[in-house]
């Protein structure tokens, strides 16, 4: 079954100088051009049958599915097969692709082009060029066919002479940047203002990234940010391929642009998820563990002071048992914002360490005496009730506290260890209170 229909993706197979083909992640084979059925000798009903591991003697099968399987949306992919023909010879060849997804489906698009004449040795050198030459002129020509032919899928093509600094884009690739092609975009420099401003030298270093691609045989592909007219941030994923010139110089990049917003925000949600406490919105301990290492290097490095401080709910046992988990959540969840608001900085982290247990990590905090006596003045304010306390009559929190000044013999674990030593002196002191050591 033919799973792209489309007029345009139609003329663009039936054009493209060298063998195209769609096929999904197990290799089954759902659409060609007449140029692969030539080169191997089947009839376009016999290749829609078969899958591309029908039609590979490279020895690299269960590799190849795994590439498909684990390809992303967006990603380009390239590697080098034997071809067999129906008669059983074969040929080598270069298979480029790019993964789409098409309602819901994982597809690959492709080029398959033959290589027999570069295995050959110098000889054929003035073949290539003119071999070359002749596919850059079709492909220029079929740019208008590709333009309709990508518009299925939701790309945006760009054609950049790297030698003149000059670039063609499509009508899509417009919309997915959110400019107006009227105003066409001629060289690289005229897309800075369009990218976001962290990205803008990931996207403009053309000429050390091309030459690096080149001599590591790898295709481009980047994901960077633009800038919408009305301030809306988009993620764009560009794929190309590098063409080189008769003396292995990057001359053109051919490639491709899709809007990955959606899947980078689905992904930023995953590692939220990942690095987040479920309950309290606070960091995780995995989270905790990664910054505080992080703050010790810094700390190490700078001679800067670093304040760590454990926090627990005075007798939180008695409190679940007699108002309730419900009810015991919800206070977990009030001191979480608390400890939220004391933690303003970039740097200062928040973490639920465990059960009734919390960790404020402060960089540069020499004097946390205010900051733990504000959380529990802003807890007492809230007056949550908690009869079965032998503390007080509401909610109250003891603080465990540990400064440290000189971290060159100082671990991470060290200051944990400090702070639950500090923790528990605060609780044999009679809890509602705060101890701190200083290193």
């Amino acid at each position: 079954m033919t799973i792209i229909s489309a007029d345009g993706f139609r003329a663009l197979l039936e054009n493209v100088p060298d063998g195209f083909l769609v096929h999904d992640q197990a290799g089954r084979i759902l659409d060609l051009s007449e140029r692969c059925c030539v080169d191997l000798g089947y009839t376009r009903e016999e290749m829609l049958t078969m899958s591309i591991l029908d039609i590979s003697h490279g020895g690299a099968g269960n590799a190849n599915l795994d590439k498909w399987r684990g390809a992303s949306e967006g990603q380009a992919i390239s590697y080098r097969d034997i071809a067999v023909r129906k008669d059983g010879s074969t040929f080598p060849v270069e298979i480029r692709l790019i993964c789409q997804i098409v309602d819901g489906r994982k597809l690959f698009l492709g080029v398959a082009l033959d290589v027999v004449e570069r295995e050959s040795d110098g000889q054929h050198a003035a073949f290539l060029a003119q071999r070359m030459d002749e596919r850059n002129a079709d492909l220029r020509a079929a740019h208008e066919r590709l333009s309709i032919a990508t518009a299925v899928g939701g790309l945006g093509i760009w054609d950049y002479d790297i030698a003149r600094d000059h670039m063609v884009c499509d009508p899509q690739w417009y919309r997915l940047m959110g400019r107006d092609p009227d105003q066409p975009v001629r060289q690289v420099a005229d897309m800075r203002d369009m990218v976001h401003p962290e990205d803008r030298d990931l996207v403009t270093e053309v000429h050390p990234t091309a030459a690096k691609l080149l001599a590591e045989k790898r295709d481009y592909g980047i994901d960077f940010r633009v800038i919408h007219p009305d301030g809306a941030v988009r993620w764009i994923r560009s794929v190309a391929c590098i063409v080189e010139d008769s003396e292995g110089a990057p001359s053109r990049a051919v490639g491709f642009v899709v809007d990955v917003t959606q899947s980078r925000l689905a992904e930023e949600a995953l590692e939220r998820i990942a690095l987040e406490d479920p309950l309290t919105g606070l960091a995780n301990r995995r989270r905790l563990d990664e910054e505080l290492a992080k703050a010790c290097q810094h700390a190490m490095r700078t001679g800067d002071p670093l304040t760590l401080a454990m926090i627990d709910v005075d007798h939180f046992k008695l409190y679940n048992d007699g108002e309730g988990h419900v009810r015991g959540d919800a206070a977990l969840k009030a001191l979480a914002v608390i400890l939220q608001s004391v933690t303003r900085r970039p740097y200062d982290l928040a973490a639920r360490f465990g059960g009734e247990e919390f960790l404020l990590l402060l960089p540069g905090v020499d004097q946390p005496e205010s900051i733990l006596a504000r959380i529990a003045e802003d807890l007492g304010a809230l007056r949550i009730p908690h009869p079965l306390s032998p503390v007080a009559p509401h909610l109250t929190v003891s603080s465990g506290c540990v400064v440290a000044f000189e971290l060159a013999d100082v671990t991470p674990l060290d200051l944990l260890v400090e702070c639950d030593r500090a923790l528990y002196r605060a609780k044999q002191g009679g809890r509602d209170r705060v101890e701190i050591s200083y290193l």
